[in-house]
């Protein structure tokens, strides 16, 4: 499964999908159950600079590639796509990658900060970090002070499908033993490092996700609050039956 899909991808869609001989066909139901429940929160803290990982470094581009197949029901809106720099897409998100390197200069710019928080020790750990911005519709009419999106259906369904990239990005990683983790990003969604990055103040972070390397040496790695509480189906999940 790490390795990809060995036919075109796009080949393997049909009006029956998957087509018949699709690789697809022959992944195990239950191998993609256990992917998705081995996906955990990995978060690693570290004072001194990590080597990179080189794992991370040539899984990059495989990993916004799998991203990319998230759903999403509407293209974004074509202001997005007349920015200066915007690439282009119809997607109702953006990933900005970083590579090791690009994250401790990354760092430097933010330690001073005020309110940097855990920030500067994930980038001193870090083999790779990417910034997952969603595109909102412009506002029909003036926001309220402090809001930064109109609540309407399309930008729910904008967020829904930028959610979902994020998770396909996770799941990736987690079936490469990279050890991830999903932040809402803290400084990094500020506009002082939107203009560093050149990521257009037009679009919202919504979240950063940090790769990790395997092997951390005495780095503090820090797990999920909410795993061991996580409830099963019945506790969040009821079958309806109609009459």
């Amino acid at each position: 499964m790490a390795g990809g899909c060995p036919v075109p991808v796009l080949g393997c869609f049909g009006p029956k999908y998957p087509k018949a001989g699709c690789p697809m066909n022959q992944l195990p139901a239950f191998d993609i159950d256990r992917l998705i429940a081995q996906r955990q929160t990995t978060k690693v803290l570290a004072q001194d600079e990590l080597p990179p990982d080189r794992l991370v470094e040539e899984a990059l581009d495989a990993l916004v590639a799998a991203a990319g197949w998230a759903p999403f029901h509407r293209p974004c809106d074509a202001s997005h796509r007349q920015m200066p720099g915007d690439p282009g897409g119809i997607e109702p998100w953006r990933l900005y990658v970083l590579d090791a390197p690009n994250c401790r200069r990354l760092r430097s710019d933010v330690v001073g900060m005020p309110e940097a928080g855990k920030i500067p020790a994930m980038l001193a750990a870090a083999s790779g970090l990417v910034l997952a911005t969603w595109l909102p519709n412009p506002a029909a009419t003036e926001l309220p002070a402090g809001w930064l999106f109109e609540p309407t259906l399309g930008n729910m369904e904008h967020i829904a499908a930028a959610s979902a990239a994020i998770q396909n990005l996770l799941l990736a990683a987690t079936a490469r033993a990279i050890p991830n983790y999903w932040s809402s990003g803290g400084v990094l969604r500020s506009p002082e490092i939107f203009d560093r990055l050149g990521i257009p103040r037009t679009q919202i972070l919504l979240g950063a996700v940090f790769l990790f390397p395997t092997d951390v040496g005495s780095a503090e790695v820090v797990g999920s609050k909410l795993r061991s509480s996580r409830t099963p189906p019945a506790k969040w999940s009821r079958r309806i039956q109609l009459v």
